[in-house]
């Protein structure tokens, strides 16, 4: 009878020749994409615009995207700025702006709204891939790229929102001033200047991409045992767009109390949570199969690796755990100076963790390409899946349902006030001619505040009205004027397709005031989770 041991001896040739052929495997994989680095780049990029094409065509717009659907399509960009000082909306001005063009060149449509997103979240990989590429090798800049695309990131590459253009502009930002620290020219600098710039006007939290920067500049800085001050006036005059911007800064202020998203210590982790997903259980299987080369203690890994990589410098390093760090700069900004935090405010934080998993990759288990393979494998897997996963219906689909609990009912002339205004927005906008006119918001910040604590949103909906072209009317005026009416109410509606599949606080407090007051309300419809009563004054 053989021992455990002659046993255990026995398996581990066998497993030194799997490895060793798969290690073969993946060193050719690692010359091929340093060979065809632009081929691979250019069908990478074919791939992510078909699929995130499909994605954002099909998805109808929630309640923020309408926002900016509205804003943008004001009659002038004056319009524009007007509704911006409202405060009601937090987003700088050029933003609405290149969304406009945007609908001019390819017309008023879901695809045209998110157009420029999807061109933000592929540059911001393209720019993952040079950083990274530069110290390592072409397949570990595809590992970061293809890392970024199975984070938070990939919702907001089809999402009318500007977190994918602030995405595209850190990223080339930290591009640029890679290029700077390497040679004296004015170029990288301009791409410093500009990038930090174009992501200020892209959303008011992009000063948190200015931390990890200005951090990694000041360990180059003593390293060097000087200033770069040519590097310090790019990135201190690209502020200067904030200061165009303080007429809406103060008044978007203003909507700092009652705040929906109240920022607190115990987000920081939440944020991690929510913008990583699902790329942790990705990076688990990764930690796996490196505990797995390293137990079997296989001679190849002892070799030198065929492909040499740079050291990386200390700097950079500190550009890296600084972008991963972002989540706590930015909740320690919320708490004591702006009073609102939401966590895809911290999304370039995907970035560095994507840079620091590629580099860290590069440089396991002596240098050996096998460990890049298997996350290029694992992270094209598991983007198939997200993109599977969040393949979505088309407006009429989701909607459709809705539409028809109200047709069913007999009183056809009844309006139908909508109880949240996410339901609201997407319903009033997606109407057929027949329905359009009778959903209803009835909005009250202080009942809003009173019932839910928070009433940025019903304050939002009733300064934007005029842009909005929806029908809107506050609470108070609406109930003193009509004795009946329907109550639409989505009892699910968090993280479902009304909420563009985000999970959003509840914004329902209407069914609360209504009972409270003492209406009567009856149960006419239930679908799922979809109710329809009958309001009546008593």
């Amino acid at each position: 009878m053989k021992s455990a041991d002659t046993v255990s001896s026995g398996k581990a040739p066998v497993l030194n020749r799997v490895l060793q052929w798969l290690d073969g495997l993946a060193e050719s994989l690692r010359d091929g994409c340093e060979r065809h680095r632009f081929l691979l780049l250019g069908l990478v990029s074919v791939v992510y615009f078909a699929a995130t094409s499909v994605l954002a065509s099909r998805k109808p717009m929630w309640n923020d995207e309408l926002f900016t659907y509205f804003i943008a399509q004001a009659p002038t960009l004056s319009g524009i700025w007007s509704a911006l000082l409202t405060g009601a909306d937090q987003s700088p001005f050029p933003f609405y702006v290149l969304t406009r063009w945007s609908l001019d060149l390819f017309g008023a449509n879901e695809w045209a709204m998110r157009m420029p997103e999807m061109v933000g979240v592929w540059g911001a990989g393209v720019c993952l891939f040079h950083i990274v590429a530069r110290r390592t090798s072409a397949m570990y800049g595809f590992v970061a790229m293809l890392l970024l695309f199975v984070t938070g990131a990939n919702f907001y590459s089809y999402e009318a929102r500007p977190y994918g253009l602030v995405l595209l502009f850190s990223a080339s930002s930290w591009l640029c001033w890679q290029m700077a620290t390497e040679r004296r020219s004015g170029w990288p600098l301009l791409g410093v200047f500009g990038s930090l710039a174009g992501a200020l006007c892209s959303h008011y939290y992009a000063v948190l991409v200015f931390i990890p920067l200005g951090i990694a500049e000041l360990v180059r800085s003593y390293d060097r045992r000087r200033m770069d001050w040519a590097m310090w006036l790019a990135m201190c005059g690209a502020l200067a767009p904030l200061l165009v911007f303080l007429p809406l800064i103060v008044k978007a202020r203003t909507y700092a109390n009652g705040f929906w998203a109240i920022p607190s210590w115990k987000s920081i982790p939440d944020a991690y949570s929510s913008l990583l997903m699902p790329a942790p259980l990705l990076l688990m299987l990764v930690l796996i199969s490196a505990g797995v080369m390293a137990l079997a203690q296989v001679k190849l890994f002892e070799a030198p690796p065929p492909v040499k990589t740079s050291a990386i410098p200390g700097h950079e390093l500190a550009a890296a755990l600084s972008y991963a760090c972002i989540p706590i700069f930015a909740v320690t900004l919320a708490i004591f100076v702006t009073g609102a935090f939401a966590f895809r405010y911290a999304l370039p934080t995907v970035l560095g963790m994507s840079v620091l998993v590629a580099w860290t990759s590069a440089r396991l288990v002596s240098g050996r390409a096998l460990l890049g393979a298997i996350i290029l494998i694992l992270s094209c897997g598991g983007l198939v899946m997200l993109w599977a996963r969040s393949f979505p219906t088309t407006p009429e689909t989701v909607l459709g349902q809705m539409y028809a609990i109200v047709r069913n009912e007999p009183e056809k002339e009844l309006p139908v006030v909508v109880s949240d205004p996410h339901s609201f927005m997407m319903l009033s906008h997606y109407a057929p001619e027949d329905l359009a006119s009778r959903f209803t918001y009835l909005a009250d910040p202080e009942r809003s505040l009173r019932h839910l604590g928070h009433n940025t949103m019903d304050r939002g909906i009733l300064d934007l009205k005029p842009w909005f072209r929806l029908n809107i009317q506050e609470s108070e005026v609406y109930k003193n004027d009509h004795s009946r009416f329907f109550l639409y109410v989505h009892a699910g509606y968090l993280g479902g397709p009304l909420s563009g599949g985000q999970v959003t606080p509840d914004f329902n407090w209407l069914l609360s005031d209504l009972v409270a007051m003492g209406w009567h309300l009856e149960l006419k419809t239930r679908q799922d989770n979809q109710l329809l009563f009958l309001a009546s004054r008593n």
